[in-house]
């Protein structure tokens, strides 16, 4: 039966391009990521919501400075918890850095997805104490952490 295609063979092909297309589609670029899943609290120019969600434009670089800084961000559970892949979340965090991290941020480390993959899975439980030990150098010197 020479010329005769196999159906499961057609079938088997036909589901891994649909699978392979569905995969790239789902890819969207960084600023996108951050419209869908960082901006309904922190807002379009990173201002943060007003006594609840911390400003994040012009403080990235801070806390990137600091010890444990890079795993804070990681880890605060909107992050560690985004519906991205590994790969995605530490785009998206490369993204955030250069976008509001300020000059302090500018010679940040890339996020790898090996880094995001381990760290995400140990969320913050208490992300206001863990922000207050990050900072608590600033609050004994009499320096409030950024909002």
């Amino acid at each position: 039966m020479a010329g005769r295609t196999d159906p499961r063979r057609v079938a088997l092909l036909a589901g891994a391009l649909l699978w392979a297309v569905a995969s790239e589609a789902r890819a969207f670029p960084a600023a996108t990521n951050y419209a869908t899943q960082c901006q309904g609290c922190h807002r379009a120019s990173g201002e943060g919501t007003a006594d609840i969600v911390p400003r994040i434009d012009g403080t990235i670089g801070e806390i990137l400075a600091r010890p444990g800084g890079r795993e804070y961000l990681i880890r605060v559970p909107g992050v560690a918890q985004a519906q991205l892949d590994d790969r995605e979340l530490a785009t998206l965090l490369d993204w955030v850095v250069q976008r509001f991290g300020g000059p302090t941020a500018a010679d940040a480390a890339a996020f790898l997805p090996e880094e995001v993959g381990r760290l995400r899975r140990a969320p913050l439980i208490d992300v206001t104490a863990a922000r207050a030990r990050l900072f608590a150098t600033d609050v004994r010197a009499g320096v409030a952490a950024p909002r």
